[in-house]
């Protein structure tokens, strides 16, 4: 089966459909080419879950005497993160855009973000891990330089520099691996088998190249900088994407690093240390936002520093913990900003202070927000809390009480959303003015999400079925 490749050639013939055909057809076409690959990455997930493709390998030689191919895996990884990443994907097409600004361009670049991010999420070799990388990088950048509004430019340039800090140091990390591996090859699998040949200063020198790459991409504390006017000044389809999907790149290649090389598990409390001071930091700064965007924003980055725990406890409960915690979070965020977009268009604002009675006027975007502080914050029967479950049962196995710390910031959070949100969406004493009507426009990616969020949450064997 090549599923992997099928996937992101219909996304990229996706691409040029919408490039080609007239505006008005732009989100029709997306929409179709976006669910044909949801359709496909489902078949995938169903047949693996029935055992016929359990870890299996689709590999296509590219330049074999330097060990690059064109490799992708199937495995307990990569299917539930492509899942999120259709999920995304097709949401942020259907709901993420009501005048169709710039629509070929905005489809065109969810399409281009939505086969990046599948691709990353499969790579069976750090030559293609790389190439995605860049590609997302690219695509996040237009979204918020082209799509954005505010002080975007601005905003653009800082997401710029950072991503190509994270850029350089993962290409210096991969060759070193590359070049230090007794068996020059890409392949991670092969690298997985042959790491521990690494001189053991070489393998830290890697291991802090690539650790600060990807912090950079979640974001963790101290390379955050770059993500509050990112989320915030991004179209609401970049800002569910770069929040969604983007930022588990760089939580995806932790948990990679952590699985290649052994000296990355002698680190692990240090590890632990950052995601305690990322996920107090987030949360203690998220508090004091009145701009819902740039709350939501430090939202994301203390459920990054959640997962972060998870693969810092490096056990069979961390690691699924982790892995669900990104499929969780995702839906999560990408249902937060979602809402949160649709509030600002349809009342002219996004600002807690002045956005009161949102309920008697956009019950269903009032509601959805609502949820989505549910699936952010870990409420049972929310996939969240199946993910909070496994990681913390992980870290105390591994760290003790310490491992517990991350999750009072996340009750931190919740509960100053929770009261934020009933002072001011749901108190109807005083309403603000409504600017456009355009309620039911959202109503399907709101369905897609919340119903995804609830069936991982319920169901949760359909993700731990895999291992």
């Amino acid at each position: 089966m090549i599923f992997f490749p099928a996937i992101i050639l219909v996304l990229f013939l996706g691409i040029l459909s919408v490039l080609l055909l007239d505006k008005r057809f732009s989100r029709p076409a997306a929409t179709l080419f976006s669910a044909i690959a949801l359709a496909i990455i489902i078949i995938m997930f169903v047949y693996y879950l029935s055992g016929r493709t359990a870890n299996y390998s689709e590999t296509v030689q590219y330049i074999s005497a330097f060990g690059i191919s064109l490799q992708f895996f199937a495995n307990g990884f990569s299917v539930p993160l492509s899942l999120l990443a259709g999920i995304v994907g097709l949401a942020a097409i259907i709901g993420g855009n009501p005048l169709q600004e710039k629509g070929k361009v905005a489809n065109s670049l969810v399409l281009l973000f939505e086969a990046t991010a599948i691709g990353l999420f499969a790579s069976g070799n750090l030559f293609l891990f790389f190439i995605f990388w860049d590609i997302g990088v690219i695509a996040a950048f237009f979204m918020i330089s082209y799509l954005g509004d505010g002080n975007h430019l601005n905003s653009a340039k800082i997401y710029l520099l950072y991503s190509l800090l994270a850029s350089a140091l993962l290409l210096f990390g991969i060759l070193m691996i590359y070049f230090y591996t007794p068996i020059r090859s890409f392949s991670i699998s092969i690298i997985e088998a042959n790491a521990q040949m690494i001189p053991l200063g070489v393998q830290e020198v890697i291991f802090v190249s690539l650790l600060i790459a990807f912090m950079i991409k979640m974001p963790v504390f101290p390379f955050h900088s770059w993500m509050q006017s990112a989320y915030s000044d991004a179209s609401t389809q970049g800002s569910m994407l770069i929040a969604g999907l983007l930022s588990k790149f760089g939580a995806y290649g932790i948990l990679l690093l952590f699985l290649m090389l052994p000296v990355a598990r002698t680190y692990a409390p240090y590890i632990l240390i950052i995601a305690i001071a990322s996920a107090f930091y987030a949360a203690l700064n998220g508090i004091r936002k009145d701009d819902l965007k740039r709350m939501a924003a430090f939202t994301s980055m203390a459920e990054s520093a959640v997962i972060l725990t998870g693969i810092a406890a490096f056990s069979i409960f961390g690691l699924d913990g982790a892995v669900y915690g990104m499929l969780a979070f995702g839906l999560g965020i990408a249902l937060l900003f979602l809402s949160i977009g649709s509030i600002e268009f349809m009342f002219g604002s996004k600002h807690m202070s002045i956005l009161n009675g949102v309920v008697k006027e956009a019950a269903s975007s009032a509601y959805s927000f609502l949820f989505g502080v549910f699936a952010a914050t870990g409420v049972p029967i929310t996939a969240a809390f199946i993910a909070d479950l496994l990681i913390f049962i992980g870290a105390d196995k591994s760290f003790g009480v310490l491992g517990l710390i991350p999750l009072f910031s996340i009750i931190i959070v919740g509960a100053y959303l929770y009261y934020a949100i009933n002072k001011s969406f749901f108190d109807t004493e005083s309403s603000v003015e409504i600017v456009r009507y355009e309620t039911g426009h959202w109503n399907p990616s709101y369905a897609l999400l919340i119903f995804s969020i609830l069936a991982l949450g319920i169901v949760p064997s359909l993700i731990l079925g895999f291992r």
